[in-house]
């Protein structure tokens, strides 16, 4: 029982480390009075764990000159920041035939980004292992391999938490890959693996809050039709994995080929490339092609607004699938906000239509008059922007531990 007390200091003298960091990650550098404020720490706590940080090279200190010249009196009062060079972390985007790599320091700030592309379905484990370590030496020195921390993958399908252990895709042949403890083991440190749609839910929580609330939904339109979730502003996932699959829910009965080999998926729909093979009239038993590029999808969206049936048609059907799977989403968890990425306006008012129609049979009045649909365009940025965030977090999380040795721990 001696050793509790310790423990109990230990562990709230890291909490308030942490506090501190995530205060000066959401709001810039601060000065130890805003820190006050917005902490709710006491002016010693501050000034003590401030002192440590500094000392361990994770906090700055500068003299900020604006603040006398703007009082005309005093001495400048001093601002406390992230120090950029305490530690870098890699974050790994792997989607469709492209892999995007970036080193990023401790202050988020992106020093050197590098993308990979490849044929990502004839990838053998090895190969894709392989790619991934390459890239990362190629934008990592040595030198700076002894200030990693962190390395963060994105991948677009199911993941597992405990291991980081890619589960599945339709972007990949493979099952089961452990990239997450492969690459643990080459660099020493710790790998995040998470659903790219739910990174972006993530981003979407931070920036957009006040649109969407606490509760919403995310629903990516891309080579795959992901889902994200947010829960009283906690993500939401499996218990043992991403889990939330909401393009593989079942749309129609013996329909459309999809890309997983089943049949009647809502992705064989509302993917890129269930809306372009419809819209170019192919046989839906066809197998799906590989990536749309944006240039071809947005052919179809003006091919659509000049009145050509079949891509009408297709846009429609889409905004079908996937209002068919938010009503099952629904009836689970209750009617909640839902933000639709991926596409521009003017492809998801070409989806309106589909989606009203089945909102109209299936839910209320008042829930289906009241379209709680949010349209954003921004998709690159919000997944870059969670991902990064997301990596920087797990070095807030370790930079927190008092007895931290940033020089020991790289």
């Amino acid at each position: 029982m001696s050793g509790s007390p310790i423990r109990r200091s230990d562990d709230l003298r890291g909490e308030n480390r942490k506090r501190i960091l995530e205060t000066l990650r959401s709001q810039g550098a601060c000065t130890p009075a805003s820190l006050r404020d917005i902490t709710g720490l006491s002016a010693a706590s501050v000034s003590t764990l401030s002192s440590q940080l500094i000392d361990q090279g994770i906090l700055r200190s500068e003299k900020d000159p604006e603040s006398a010249r703007k009082t005309g009196r005093g001495r400048p009062k001093t601002r406390l920041s992230l120090n950029s060079e305490a530690g870098f972390t890699i974050t790994v985007n792997i989607t469709i035939d492209h892999i995007e790599f970036q080193r990023v320091n401790y202050s988020g700030e992106v020093c050197q980004s590098r993308g990979v592309t490849l044929d990502s379905r004839a990838l053998s484990t090895e190969q894709l292992f392989s790619t991934v370590i390459e890239t990362i030496d190629s934008i990592c020195s040595d030198e700076q391999k002894k200030r990693l921390f962190h390395i963060a993958v994105a991948f677009q399908g199911v993941t597992e938490h405990a291991t980081g252990t890619l589960l599945w895709s339709p972007i990949l042949q493979l099952q089961n890959v452990p990239l997450g403890q492969s690459l643990e083991q080459r660099y020493g440190v710790r790998v995040s693996v998470e659903n790219d749609c739910q990174l972006m839910t993530e981003a979407l929580s931070a920036k957009n809050q006040d649109t969407l609330g606490q509760s919403f939904a995310t629903v990516l339109f891309s080579d795959g039709i992901g889902l994200g979730i947010s829960l009283g502003g906690r993500p939401f996932s499996g218990i043992r994995s991403s889990a939330l699959e909401l393009g593989h829910m079942k749309f129609e009965r013996n329909g459309a080929l999809c890309r997983c080999g089943k049949l009647g998926c809502i992705e064989a729909y509302a993917a890129n490339y269930g809306i372009e093979r419809m819209a170019q009239g192919d046989s839906i038993s066809d197998v799906p092609m590989g990536r749309v590029s944006a240039q071809a999808l947005e052919a179809l969206v003006e091919r659509a607004l000049a009145g050509d049936t079949p891509a009408v048609q297709a846009f429609a059907i889409a905004g079908a699938a996937v209002a068919e799977g938010l009503v099952n989403l629904f009836t689970l968890l209750d009617p909640m906000p839902v933000a639709l990425i991926g596409h521009d306006d003017r492809a998801f008012d070409l989806m309106r239509g589909g989606i009203d129609s089945v909102f109209k049979q299936s839910l209320d009045d008042e829930i289906s008059a009241s379209r709680p649909l949010h349209y954003f365009n921004n998709e690159d940025e919000l997944l870059e922007f969670g991902l990064i965030q997301s990596s920087l977090r797990n070095l807030d999380l370790l930079f927190s531990d008092p007895g931290v040795d940033i020089e020991a721990a790289s």
